[in-house]
């Protein structure tokens, strides 16, 4: 006779299967598909059908306290953004488990694939140029869109850049800032078609978050990493470009301090970060 050990699935897990089920009943849709479970396990997703439609539902759960604010509705206020390539909202329910309050999301169904399982680029990826050239339009077109989410006080970024890296340094007092996918990683990312995905996360920035979001997570794959320097090179290069760079540096080596995260990247990432601080010097 031959055992098999089964892996008890965590709570948390087990939470959110049973409110991905609910949204479903609640959006009138039938799950079609392996779950799928976000970063650390905050969100699940899960394709599904309303008849014929193939959809896509996602559900999370959150503390009344944390159950607020731009992250809560990033999905929703992103329904006004046209001319980028995105899963269109078509439905959303709330409800709440004291003190947890919870959402599922109906969407429309994205068939390509995400560029990589991680956020971070680990292995040669090729793509053709019509598919960089989409990308570049794609985020100029959300740089054109105007939003209240986000940086609400520019002249910030530049003392909290300061201050993680204990430096003061001759950056921008007032950075130009636009409209950005602050999230803006290769698992966000669809191929053979171009797909943003995973709107939580937008909002205004420096001019350049977004690309450099997306350089730092190609550093382990040296050639992505330099064709996502040159299309993004006229605002990666500008002095706001430069603190766009270590201000996500700083959020990859936070989190990788904090939750073990990038155990590979971060070491590319520090060292990014060393020669733009340098770079930077001192005022």
């Amino acid at each position: 006779m031959t055992s098999r050990h089964h892996t008890p699935e965590s709570g948390q897990r087990a939470f959110l299967r049973r409110i991905l089920t609910e949204g479903a009943a609640r959006l009138g849709v039938a799950l079609a598909g392996d779950a799928v479970f976000g970063w650390h396990d905050r969100t699940i997703g899960s394709a599904c059908l309303r008849g014929e439609d193939r959809l896509w539902l996602r559900a999370t759960g959150e503390h009344h306290d944390w159950a607020q604010g731009e992250t809560w509705t990033g999905n929703q206020d992103a329904a006004a953004i046209a001319g980028v390539p995105k899963p269109v909202l078509i439905s959303r329910t709330e409800w709440d488990e004291a003190p947890v309050s919870i959402y599922a999301e109906l969407l429309t169904y994205v068939p390509d694939q995400p560029c990589s399982a991680t956020p971070e680029l680990t292995m040669p990826l090729t793509l053709p140029d019509s598919w960089w050239a989409d990308l570049r339009t794609a985020v100029d077109a959300l740089a054109g869109h105007s939003t209240l989410r986000g940086g609400h006080d520019p002249s910030a970024l530049p003392r909290n850049v300061e201050a993680f890296y204990s430096r003061t340094l001759d950056l921008p007092e007032t950075p130009s800032m636009r409209t950005e996918h602050t999230d803006l990683h290769w698992a966000n990312l669809t191929q053979p078609r171009l797909w943003l995905l995973d709107w939580e996360y937008w909002g205004r920035a420096p001019t350049g978050y977004g690309a450099a979001v997306l350089y730092l997570h190609s550093l382990l794959v040296p050639a992505t990493a330099a064709q996502v320097y040159g299309v993004f090179a006229d605002v990666l290069e500008t002095p706001t470009g430069r603190l766009a760079q270590l201000s996500a540096a700083a959020h990859i080596l936070d989190r990788a301090e904090r939750s073990d995260d990038y155990p590979a990247l971060a070491g590319p990432v520090r060292a990014l970060a060393d020669r733009l601080v340098s770079h930077a010097g001192s005022r």
